[in-house]
């Protein structure tokens, strides 16, 4: 029996996650082609529900924090937190209704700011981490965890000092969407599969943003005959860049399982049968009702406590790129660098901000740099922005509202750090497609 539901909800979850699928001409993942169908065909009900969120959070929220806490550590789970975080999902939330509403300041409204927020991302998010987390299971309570962590856990622990676990969130990324892979780390993270320590580095070093946002992109920049090129260029940075950050002294994060929980190490054997034994096991251990459940419970904390957090961080950041020059001053030492590496200084002054603005959301680099005529400066922007993996409206945000133990700095700094890895290595990789033709500076 064991066997049987290892086999049949692992062939689900492979298929919802991992197997592109054609409907309507589109190729897409399964999840993919589900959250393009609620967002396309249900966009006004999905604002209606991130409407009902943002006002159980500021009413929840705020009676937590009058009251210190609830008696139900249900209530506890969803709403109490500290002063700061407080202050971020009551204001992520009114900053949602200020925009779908259309009251307050002008800036936080601005369909640059605010409005790109409130009207195409936070409703995506929300599907997207519904659709995700339902699902999710498939992947990680049935057994498959176990059958792929038992069969490369040599492979990750000597590469990347994490346990073979840690595949499956690098494939959740890869074909899904980066905030899943940081979620499900988190999920297994609490489950005891990580330790704090190796937690860490696969959220911040395998949640690379999907396949399908990087097509979006590469499209959006002229490179879609060269898509390959463009996402392989931006896997081989992150793959070089995790190798380099698995040996980071991480002193913050311990080498400690959450509250305790340890599932039991990994197998030493790496055979298929013991894989197979291993996987049968997990997979009779799991009731289908007891994981569905608990998946919508997870579902409800997330849109409490990383929905409205996002919305306010990434409306913030917006609003710092879009009405000031912070971004600029701060990247002003970056212009003679870039023109030591042989860029024009026009081109070097257009460069300089991508580097740092991309921490306020991904999409914010290639918006900039869209209208330079060199392909080698904005193959190099646009792949950088995906390496850097960390940017408020998503990604860092949610890390800081995982249970990893990441705050506002420690996401900064892994900005900093995946930067300074990842910018040679895609640099070397444009100076070559220059050199042969294939790009055009």
């Amino acid at each position: 029996m064991g066997i049987f539901k290892f086999l049949f909800y692992s062939i689900l979850g492979i298929i919802a996650f991992l197997a592109p699928i054609k409907i309507g001409g589109e190729s897409s993942i399964l999840m993919g082609h589900i959250k393009s169908l609620v967002i396309d065909g249900y966009k006004v009900q999905t604002e209606y529900l991130v409407i009902i969120v943002s006002l159980i959070t500021i009413i929840g929220t705020g009676i937590s924090f009058v009251k210190r806490g609830f008696k139900n550590h249900i209530l506890n789970e969803f709403f109490t937190c500290g002063w700061i975080n407080t202050i971020v999902r009551i204001g992520g939330s009114i900053f949602f209704l200020m925009v779908h509403y259309g009251f307050g300041p002008a800036y936080i409204s601005d369909e640059n700011t605010g409005g790109l927020m409130a009207g195409d991302l936070i409703p995506s998010l929300i599907v997207t981490f519904c659709v995700g987390v339902l699902l999710m299971p498939l992947l990680t309570s049935f057994g498959l965890v176990e059958f792929v962590g038992v069969l490369i856990a040599p492979f990750m622990r000597k590469i990347f000092k994490v346990p073979g676990y840690a595949a499956i969130d690098a494939m959740a990324s890869f074909l899904g969407d980066g905030t899943i892979g940081i979620v499900v780390t988190d999920q297994q993270y609490q489950r005891g599969y990580y330790t704090q320590k190796e937690a860490a580095i696969i959220a911040t070093s395998f949640s690379i943003v999907g396949i399908s946002f990087a097509a979006v992109v590469a499209d959006f920049l002229g490179f879609s005959k060269i898509f390959m090129i463009f996402y392989g260029t931006i896997a081989i940075s992150t793959i070089i860049a995790g190798v380099i950050m698995a040996r980071l002294p991480f002193k913050k994060f311990k080498n400690e399982y959450y509250q305790g929980k340890d599932i039991g190490g990994e197998e030493a054997s790496t055979s298929f049968l013991v894989a197979i034994k291993k996987a049968a096991k997990a997979a009779e251990k799991s009731k289908e009702i007891e994981v569905f459940s608990d998946s919508i419970r997870k579902v409800g904390i997330i849109y409490i406590t990383f929905i409205p957090v996002i919305m306010f961080m990434g409306t913030l950041g917006l609003v710092l790129a879009e009405y000031t020059n912070v971004f600029g001053i701060i990247s002003m030492p970056l212009v003679p660098f870039f023109r030591l590496l042989g860029f024009p200084l026009e081109i070097a002054k257009s460069m300089a901000p991508t580097m740092i603005i991309g921490f306020a959301d991904m999409y914010l680099p290639s918006l900039l740099i869209e209208s330079v005529p060199s392909e080698m400066v904005r193959f190099i922007v646009g792949t950088l922005s995906f390496a850097q993996l960390i940017f408020l409206s998503e990604t860092g945000m949610i890390l800081v509202a995982s249970k990893i133990g990441f705050n506002f700095l420690d996401a900064l700094k892994v900005f900093v750090i995946r930067t300074l890895l990842t910018f040679p290595v895609i640099f070397i990789i444009a100076k070559i497609l220059l050199s042969v033709g294939i790009l055009v500076n």
